[in-house]
């Protein structure tokens, strides 16, 4: 395809005798009698490569086309078309981004060159537009793909816990959810901090680490159905501590990673207390990490309302019950604010993402 160059010029003898010179060249020329008519066939597809500008013309100057131009496409070439007695016009031209000039009368070597030129340089500046362009959309594939397996591992390790556990059915999947709908919830509450998009992210991607520490829990304890003995218990006890330990290793290993570090503490601090009675290290109020506080509430209501081998599920309503009655004791108050203010969105995530085959479904 032939590069377009766009003459602009009020006076048609010049028009004509600029495009019968430039005619010796490979190019695509369209003539304008005025700015208004060259701004016209500069925004119209494919963009021109250069315009020619007389300086003095009726309506629009070519100071003023110049401006124009620039606004439009940085990568439109314009070569000054000028008198001797215009210099300082001219330079006030090359100093707003004009690529050249030429005088009258111009000898057509010297035409020809600076067209050639001014061609050029648009067309290397478009290929290395073109260029970064592509290099910026192979990076976001890449990115794609790198956030895909990501999230590809960590749901298999998520699982890899749960099918060790009672917990069957889409209970990952109502995890994230949950926690999403508590954090975007939370947001905007000036009292818990900022809470980002981005923090909103990886909390969803996050959460289904919670109980990754179960895989190294014995399956006697873990599917035992039924109450555990206290020594049992305590070994249950140990779960957050491996969870934490084994994304801690990876944390440590590989810098960077802010949504594994998220997991940690999620892993972590899931059954801390808000007034300390919590384990595994009793941490009180704001000393358990906001992810974790949000994370505990979406599993309690998830427990709350799931089937178990050794629990029927029971009713949203009283699902929110026991939550608001925990307010202050096993939640964060604040976040038991936003749960009552959302609870219907609970319920709503509830009965699309249920667990038919298993019952786990109460009424809402």
């Amino acid at each position: 395809m032939k590069e377009r160059v766009v003459i602009v010029d009020d006076e048609p003898a010049i028009r004509a005798l600029l495009a019968s010179h430039l005619s010796l060249l490979p190019l695509d020329c369209r003539l304008a009698r005025d700015a208004a008519e060259a701004l016209r066939l500069a925004a119209e597809e494919p963009r021109p490569s250069l315009v020619l500008s007389d300086i003095e013309m009726p309506g629009l100057s070519g100071v003023e086309l110049l401006e124009r131009l620039k606004s439009l496409d940085q990568t439109i070439q314009v070569v000054m078309v000028t008198g001797v007695q215009q210099m300082d016009t001219v330079r006030q031209c090359v100093r707003a981004g004009a690529y050249d000039y030429i005088t009258k009368p111009f000898e057509v070597d010297d035409l020809l060159a600076t067209v050639e030129r001014a061609v050029e340089r648009a067309r290397l500046i478009r290929q290395n537009e073109e260029y970064r362009q592509g290099l910026e959309r192979m990076v976001r594939e890449q990115t794609v793909e790198i956030r895909q397996t990501r999230d590809i591992a960590l749901l298999t390790l998520a699982r890899l816990a749960e099918s060790r556990d009672h917990e069957t059915g889409r209970h990952l999947e109502r995890m994230a959810e949950y926690s999403r709908l508590l954090a975007q919830a939370a947001s905007r509450e000036p009292t818990l901090g900022r809470i980002t998009n981005e923090f909103v992210e990886q909390l969803y991607k996050s959460s289904p680490l919670h109980d990754i520490g179960k895989v190294g829990i014995p399956d006697a304890i873990l599917r035992k159905e039924g109450p555990l003995a206290p020594e049992e218990m305590a070994v249950m006890r140990r779960h957050p501590e491996i969870g934490g330990d084994t994304l801690r290793n990876v944390v440590e290993r590989y810098d960077g990673h802010r949504f594994l570090r998220m997991g940690m503490e999620i892993a972590y601090c899931h059954h801390e207390h808000w007034d300390g009675s919590g384990y595994p290290r009793g941490l009180i109020g704001p000393q358990i990490p906001l992810a974790a506080r949000i994370v505990a509430l979406a599993d309690a209501y998830d427990t709350i309302t799931s089937r178990r081998p050794y629990k029927i599920a029971l009713e949203h309503e009283e699902a929110v019950r026991r939550i608001e009655r925990d307010r202050g004791a096993h939640f964060d108050p604040v976040l038991v604010d936003v749960f009552l203010h959302c609870h219907r969105d609970f319920a709503e995530i509830r009965g699309r993402l249920a667990d038919q085959a298993n019952g786990d479904l109460g009424g809402s």
